[in-house]
């Protein structure tokens, strides 16, 4: 954010909406890429308010019809998608969302997207438009007068202080509606850069408790038994001591049967010894 800033403060924002145009095949990875760096810039507060002083929530609105109109076959998706992604970030703020309200934003991406609807590879941009259109609507209080329910339900104890001893000792007729408005949001203080500051100074010094040694980050496995108790069973897995190299695997004929003396015996499982 701090980058950001210092960015916006030396003209970069300008820069970037010199570069983005209308509808043109020429330079399009450099269309995409300065979409992109302009979005990142209009996430900081500063800059996002610098581009609605300038005007450029227009600028955005007219490009973006432009590409959408011309682009009849799709190709260039990822662009109209990044000038989404700057009206995002520029109506972060109340004046970015009062300033896309004024341009006729809403009516421009209900049409764009009702008409992107019928491609299934054009979702991101109706998706994209959706979050805008929510987040700019205006906000209406709901049409009641008081958060009370027609139901009444006596409470066995009704306490003396705190909310609840609040909404039962109203009259009637108030209204209790909380309706709070955000017209604070979107200050940018001094002490939110300072604190950034702070923390990118700081940013060193937090992972001081970290193991970043991988062989002690390995767990230790220890055997439960001492390695000579446990060569009584080598018998039952001759894969990990013989040598099977000089076997004939690959032969298919088969094998005269050999009886084995040893079969008729009773088996004799080894176990650990009694202490």
């Amino acid at each position: 954010a701090v980058n950001a800033v210092s960015l916006g403060k030396n003209g970069v924002v300008e820069l970037m909406f010199k570069i983005i145009g209308p509808f043109s095949k020429k330079n399009t990875s450099l269309m995409k890429v300065a979409l992109d760096t302009l979005a990142a810039l209009l996430k900081s507060k500063t800059n996002a308010r610098r581009a609605v002083d300038r005007g450029y929530v227009q600028v955005l609105l007219t490009i973006y019809i432009d590409w959408h109109r011309h682009d009849s076959r799709h190709r260039y998706m990822l662009i109209r998608k990044g000038v989404l992604q700057c009206i995002k970030s520029v109506t972060n703020i109340k004046l970015g969302r009062k300033a896309f309200i004024d341009a006729n934003g809403m009516k421009i991406l209900y049409n764009t997207s009702q008409e992107c609807l019928a491609v299934r590879t054009l979702d991101p941009l109706v998706n994209t438009s959706s979050l805008i259109m929510r987040k700019c609507f205006p906000k209406n209080r709901l049409p009641l007068p008081t958060i009370k329910s027609a139901f009444h339900f006596q409470l066995p104890v009704i306490p003396s202080s705190g909310p609840v001893a609040q909404l039962y000792n109203l009259p009637p007729d108030v209204d209790d509606v909380v309706d709070e408005s955000d017209d604070n949001d979107d200050a940018e203080t001094e002490s939110e850069i300072e604190t950034e500051n702070d923390d990118d100074k700081d940013q060193h010094f937090k992972n001081d408790d970290i193991e970043t040694d991988i062989n002690k980050l390995k767990p230790r496995q220890e055997l439960g038994r001492p390695v000579e108790e446990l060569k009584m069973y080598e018998q039952f897995f001759p894969e990990l001591s013989e040598n099977f190299q000089e076997c004939d695997l690959v032969s298919k004929e088969p094998k005269p049967f050999v009886p084995d003396t040893n079969m008729g015996g009773p088996i004799v499982v080894p176990t650990a010894g009694e202490e």
